[in-house]
């Protein structure tokens, strides 16, 4: 009765988890620590508090499928001023569709991909992968792919290992950067190859980048996949970016962000919201116009991680000497000798919960990309963080890695 294509879902990181840990009681002598999910902790920008009621009478109207004038206006501010000469390669109109954060647009585009003309048609996964992802590559209606994210190629997907009869069959290729959980960033020529695969052999190229501007401060800011196509020369056709105001601006409960890419996707995209997803209500665009257009707070946000990550690295000397800060993102890949054990010791003995890397990735011949290391959600303040980081060094400093 009910399509059992994704009955795989259930299999999640998290569902994982929760059975990895059923039984296993946390230590009653100390609190709770949830360092497993990448849920921002320092809360929204206060400056958006009152425009809740600001654009109350805006909740009785349906929203568009296109972005309103003022989000639409904001969005390319923010790009202009993010991704310098990206205004000369995207029409608001043609190329921009608003959406209500990145989860359902990352899996309505592979259900846009869907491509009855190539015969045993796949698609391409970054190996760890977002669920979404999987669920995109499920609808449509291809065969998984997956390009495992490895420490000795900078976490970047071996785009040379797909043999050309692989790329022929590709009907969408999903691809994250900054990388999560690595914070790995991309060099603009595996970029500029990634889009000239996708328009040569003529598949979406699905760039997620929520993570785009979470980063080091003492580094440059990473570079996009506009970047990429601005530097030779060449339009959104084959590409799709996504980009989203959770983690930027500490909103994951406001749904906000955007699309930008392919006219012929974006127009598809538009449909499928005007007859049964989700359009991006008008009070929420208004909101996410602010947050798009300031920066300090996205620096402030940054500036904060850059403290916590300092926090880690300096409690977990001793027992990781060779641990390295990412470039991006807040998560903490702590390289451990067996991250299931791991993850049990520190949630029964220290009330730790984390997520070990195991969870995070399929096998592929024989080889777990992302065994062996835990995740460690550094979005809390610095109290927390530092108490959380005291007790795993605790940990380390009495067990092997």
């Amino acid at each position: 009765m009910i399509n059992q294509d994704f009955d795989v879902l259930k299999n999640w990181m998290f569902g994982s988890l929760n059975t990895l840990l059923n039984g296993t009681s946390p230590n009653p002598k100390l609190n709770v620590l949830k360092m497993s999910i990448g849920e921002p902790q320092l809360g929204p920008p206060n400056f958006i508090r009152n425009k809740f009621d600001d654009f109350f009478d805006d909740w009785g109207k349906y929203p568009p499928s296109d972005a309103i004038p003022i989000f639409a206006d904001a969005i390319s501010i923010y790009l202009n001023k993010r991704f310098p000469g990206s205004k000369k390669i995207f029409d608001l109109n043609k190329n921009i569709v608003p959406v209500p954060g990145t989860r359902e647009a990352l899996h309505l585009v592979g259900l846009i991909s869907k491509n009855n003309k190539k015969s045993n048609s796949v698609a391409v996964l970054t190996n760890p992968f977002y669920h979404a992802w999987r669920a995109g590559a499920i609808e449509s209606g291809s065969k998984i792919i997956w390009l495992n994210a490895k420490k000795d190629n900078n976490y970047n997907p071996d785009l040379d290992s797909l043999s050309e009869e692989t790329l022929k069959a590709t009907t969408i290729m999903y691809l994250c950067f900054p990388s999560n959980p690595h914070g790995a960033t991309a060099s603009i020529d595996y970029l500029i190859k990634a889009t000239r695969l996708a328009k040569k052999y003529d598949f979406i190229l699905a760039v997620d980048e929520c993570y785009i501007d979470i980063y080091r401060t003492e580094f440059s800011k990473p570079i996009g996949c506009l970047d990429a196509l601005i530097k030779v020369n060449s339009n959104l056709d084959n590409v799709v970016i996504f980009n989203s105001l959770s983690k930027r601006s500490n909103v994951p409960g406001l749904r906000a962000g955007f699309l930008i890419g392919d006219e012929r996707v974006i127009t598809l995209y538009k449909l499928l919201v005007s007859n049964g997803a989700s359009p991006v209500p008008i009070p929420i665009q208004n909101i996410a116009s602010s947050l798009y257009k300031d920066e300090k707070h996205n620096y402030d946000t940054c500036l904060h991680y850059d403290q916590n990550f300092k926090i880690a690295k300096d409690l977990l000397i001793k027992t990781h000497p060779d641990l390295k800060i990412p470039d991006a993102g807040f998560y903490l890949w702590l390289p451990v000798e067996d991250d299931l054990k791991a993850t049990l010791d520190l949630w029964k003995y220290y009330s730790v919960r984390v997520m070990p890397g195991t969870f995070m990735a399929e096998e592929v011949l024989g080889e777990n990309p992302c065994k062996g290391f835990l995740r460690i959600a550094l979005v809390y303040k610095k109290e927390i963080v530092k108490e959380a980081i005291e007790r795993i060094s605790d940990y380390f400093m009495y067990n092997n890695k």
